[in-house]
């Protein structure tokens, strides 16, 4: 069997029953796939940690890589969801104001569920193209873009597609670090404080204005 056939789901449950049990399978295959990794997860072990017969698993994941691949679209929504419900990218506003914006979404975005997310990114493409997780990757680089691309003039970077890709990377490693090592981190503001100083300091330009000048053409208002 091809790689693509064996990575597509045999059938789509349709009664409730037949959801909740695609549900606990897809439950069952992140668990496995986080203690396991990749190599080590098996269907066999996928369907005892959901309390069905490999049989059942079968009637809708031929494979261990039909199982990842639902994994990947489940997950690739749930991220893309969170940055729809989580950012409006900001119009104005200095560089501290749309740098610390920009790191809270991040971050909220990779700590969904990052244990998952890391096996996923690292282990998964063998199965195939990702074009959820890299239409998540591209939304994420496309806000991050955007936002930065209005104060240019105040960039230390000259390289706009290169400083995209490195800040992402290291909010994306700084956040699952975190929830992976250091979890009662999370949720800490000084976390969040010391990793937006980290990203304006690789971003502003020496001699640039202090923080709270803006992106924008905007004047400051005195005080």
């Amino acid at each position: 069997m091809a790689t693509r056939d064996r990575a597509v789901p045999r059938k789509k449950p349709r009664q409730e029953r037949a959801k909740a049990t695609v549900e606990a399978l897809l439950e069952a295959a992140a668990q496995v796939l986080v203690s396991s990794g990749y190599e080590g997860t098996t269907t066999k072990q996928v369907a005892e940690r959901a309390g069905v017969s490999i049989g059942t698993l079968y009637q809708y994941y031929p494979s261990k890589e039909a199982l990842v691949a639902a994994l990947v679209e489940r997950l690739s929504q749930q991220l893309l969801a969170a940055l729809t419900e989580t950012l409006v990218p900001r119009q104005r506003g200095g560089m501290e104001e749309v740098t610390r914006e920009l790191v809270r979404t991040l971050m909220g975005v990779y700590a969904v569920n990052p244990q998952l997310q890391r096996v996923l990114l690292e282990q998964a493409p063998r199965i195939g193209p990702l074009h959820t997780v890299q239409e998540m990757e591209v939304r994420v680089e496309s806000i991050v873009r955007n936002s930065l691309s209005r104060g240019l003039e105040t960039l230390r970077p000259r390289n706009l597609e290169l400083a995209v890709f490195l800040l992402t990377r290291a909010v994306r490693g700084a956040t699952w670090a975190t929830v992976i090592e250091r979890p009662e981190l999370v949720g800490d503001p000084e976390l969040e404080e010391e990793l937006c100083a980290m990203v304006l300091g690789y971003l502003r330009r020496e001699g640039s204005p202090p923080p709270h000048s803006g992106f924008t053409d905007s004047p400051r208002s005195s005080r």
